[in-house]
């Protein structure tokens, strides 16, 4: 491994058995991506169960934070075997409706996500627009497109996920909504493109979001990572964190190491997901890990009998 650092003035520290100990006096909670970390899309991370495990039994406080709001993670929890509290994840669709029913949001909103996403709103008191999903094509002329862009001031936010439906006209009458200076504007995931296991390669909403905020002046705040939020205003606030005493565990440079500088994190990378070690040569400095490890599962090996 340290060969590819060779080039690096200011390298991360690599977790061994050596180091172990002074690692784990470093911080009392983790903070822990799953996609990457505690499975791939497809299956699980070898040994990210032990390893979690081992990290709980040595004293830590584990608790989770994941961009897709697809399927709730809680079901790949019980599939491999970990048990998890509904307070100890968050995801973007829970932080968006907890943050709207802390504002006392009354208005309706216009989603562009899956319909996980949207019931997680409705359940918050958040009236999702449009109510459902049409399979009627828009005719192809520009009378009609120009006729279904109706302003309606009723409309308060444009809340923007992962949305594998999403149509042209969704992103037309988004950008005329956001038009408004008082209509919110609010995003979960930001990748551009997720990876699966055998190479294929899915975009994510990061472009469409891009796309909206050239087209209508508007910066989107970002609730899911690399933004604060599902840290600094759930997870904090449920578990009474010190973020000084927290390490984030995450296997992207811009999204996990991205949303521990912006809650004063500590940085652990680990190299089972998206990020290979030599791309550590060339990232932003700002986004350099502090430390990194093969994988979680690692810990089950390097702590032995500590966590046991």
């Amino acid at each position: 491994m340290g060969g590819a650092l060779a080039k690096l003035k200011r390298g991360p520290l690599a977790v061994t058995k050596d180091n172990v100990e002074d690692f784990m006096q470093q911080f009392d909670t983790i903070v822990s991506d799953c996609d990457g970390v505690v499975w791939t899309p497809l299956k699980g991370i070898p040994n990210a169960k032990e390893g979690l495990e081992s990290l709980k039994a040595a004293g830590k406080k584990v608790l989770f934070v994941t961009n897709n709001s697809v399927l709730p993670p809680f079901k790949k929890f019980e599939r491999i075997g970990y048990p998890v509290e509904q307070n100890e994840v968050v995801y973007p669709a829970i932080a968006i409706g907890r943050y709207l029913e802390k504002i006392g949001f009354k208005k309706k909103a216009f989603v562009m996500g899956v319909e996980h996403f949207k019931d997680q709103l409705r359940s918050r008191g958040v009236t999702v627009v449009p109510e459902k999903r049409t399979s009627e094509l828009m005719e192809e002329n520009l009378v009609a497109m120009l006729n279904a862009i109706q302003e309606d001031t009723e409309i308060g936010a444009v809340i923007v996920d992962l949305d594998v439906n999403v149509t042209f006209m969704d992103m037309v009458i988004a950008t005329n909504h956001l038009r408004r200076p008082d209509c919110m504007f609010l995003v979960g995931a930001t990748d551009t493109f997720v990876t699966f296991d055998e190479g294929k390669i899915l975009l994510g909403p990061g472009h469409f979001i891009r796309t909206l905020e050239e087209c209508s002046g508007r910066k989107a705040e970002q609730i899911g990572k690399p933004g604060a939020m599902m840290v600094s205003e759930y997870l904090k606030e449920i578990h009474d964190l010190d973020m000084s005493r927290t390490i984030f565990v995450g296997d992207s440079l811009v999204q996990d190491m991205g949303i521990a500088n912006a809650c004063g994190m500590k940085k652990l990378l680990v190299l089972s997901g998206m990020t290979q070690l030599k791309d550590l040569e060339t990232c932003d400095p700002q986004l350099l890990p502090d430390y990194y490890i093969d994988s979680i599962g690692d810990f089950h090996t390097l702590l032995g009998q500590k966590g046991a």
